[in-house]
């Protein structure tokens, strides 16, 4: 499924509209909430602070060979960033963390023999020390992937490897001391951070799905069940020891996610259409008008759900093998396009197609994992923030106005990939 995802995005091609480009530094830019972090185009990790037009440079020595990678704000304002290193001698991950997204970081964590995969902040500060708070690194290597805990206080760092398994899917907690794995498609597992070790284990044999979700909220656990006597996925939440079945019988890989108000749950299931429930009564609130979405990730005040299809949303997709029309299909496609649904409304707004760059890309086939711990809305869930290679071969951090219809899109950098700030 994989390989069928990547072939459908990596074969986009033309850019539809014009766009306002960022050409230097020194470009005005309009007024944005929030802070925005991105990897420019020199492999350096830069922030923006638009309310007061301000920019900053929080490293220097970034290169194609040794590039910084995948900013990651914390809830506190806090910016965690990874250097890469990868020659024939050497694979080493360097962990660092800002401690305020405007400064230079301090290295927390330096791991031989590792790649960097993923990171993802508790949302709340741990219970040891001043400005204590735990950040979970999903790095590769020769024993496979495990998650390195690194813990940021005033007291100094320290770092653990907690997990491994392959693959690895974690969510936190909303209070952040337990997290709930999903590993090796094969168990499920909650961890308890303060005892340092694994305090339960689901019954359930996981369905189809990459990553759980624990509640933004509360204690709250969804995730996927494989359905009795069939291969076909049960969306379920599991809530003090109960289990209550919100939707039977999905086929193809399942992927959901948590409105951040914890009321409304997205989810697809075989590539097709966007569907958002009532958490509690588990009734269909609106779904897609097309099939075929890609990603999709929810505004911070849980009124819209803005998902990626193709330029032209086919009928379905195939999360299985694709057929020949597909196949025809895919090689035809003219780009992958944003859509904004109003969960109240029902309405959509669609947007001009792009290409994007390979970190969007990542980010948008691990969606759901990245939908919990990088923002791509800004804070008033006005704009989107997203990364595109353009038709000059540029890589350029766009901002698109989501309350706008034919808007055209504007590029406050040149970069790979940005992240907004969660404030």
């Amino acid at each position: 499924m994989k390989s069928l995802w990547l072939l459908t995005l990596t074969l986009c091609v033309n850019l539809f509209g014009t766009m306002v480009f960022a050409q230097d530094e020194n470009l005005i830019l309009p007024t944005l909430p929030g802070r925005i972090a991105y990897i420019s185009t020199d492999y350096n990790v830069y922030s923006l602070h638009p309310e007061t037009n301000s920019r900053a440079q929080l490293t220097n020595d970034g290169s194609r060979a040794q590039p910084y990678v995948w900013p990651t704000w914390s809830t506190d304002g806090r910016l965690a960033y990874f250097l890469s290193i990868a020659t024939a001698q050497e694979l080493t991950t360097e962990v660092y963390v800002s401690s305020d997204g405007s400064t230079i970081g301090d290295l927390l964590y330096e791991g031989d023999g590792t790649r960097f995969n993923y990171a993802y902040w508790s949302p709340q500060d741990c219970n040891e020390g001043e400005r204590c708070r735990d950040l979970a690194v999903l790095l590769s290597g020769v024993d496979g992937l495990g998650v390195q805990l690194v813990r940021d206080s005033e007291e100094g760092s320290t770092n653990q490897l907690i997990g491994r398994g392959g693959p690895f899917y974690y969510s936190w907690s909303p209070d952040g001391n337990r997290m709930l794995w999903q590993r090796n498609n094969q168990r499920m597992d909650i961890f308890d951070v303060s005892s340092n070790d694994i305090i339960d284990t689901l019954s359930q044999q996981p369905g189809i799905f990459p990553a759980p979700a624990w509640s933004p909220i509360d204690d709250r656990l969804l995730f996927g069940v494989l359905a009795e006597g069939s291969q076909t996925t049960d969306l379920v939440i599991v809530a003090n020891g109960e289990t209550t079945t919100l939707v039977s019988n999905l086929e193809g890989i399942v992927y959901f996610e948590w409105s951040p108000d914890g009321n409304k749950i997205a989810y697809t299931s075989n590539r097709g259409a966007l569907t958002v429930l009532d958490a509690i009564a588990g009734e269909t609130i609106v779904q897609s008008t097309v099939s075929g979405v890609l990603s999709f990730f929810w505004s911070p005040d849980s009124e819209h759900v803005a998902y990626v299809t193709l330029a032209t949303p086919p009928g379905s997709i195939n999360a299985k093998t694709p057929t020949e029309q597909e196949r025809v299909f895919y090689q035809e496609a003219t780009g992958i396009a944003w859509s904004v649904l109003d969960v109240e409304g029902g309405e959509t707004r669609r947007y001009g197609s792009f290409i994007p760059t390979e970190e969007m890309l990542y980010l948008l086939f691990y969606f759901d994992q990245f939908s919990q711990s990088h923002r791509l809305w800004s804070p008033d869930s006005r704009y989107l923030l997203y990364s595109e290679t353009t038709p000059d071969n540029r890589a350029s951090i766009n901002i698109l106005d989501t309350t706008q219809s034919n808007v055209v899109p504007f590029s406050v950098a040149l970069g790979y990939i940005g992240v907004w700030s969660f404030n």
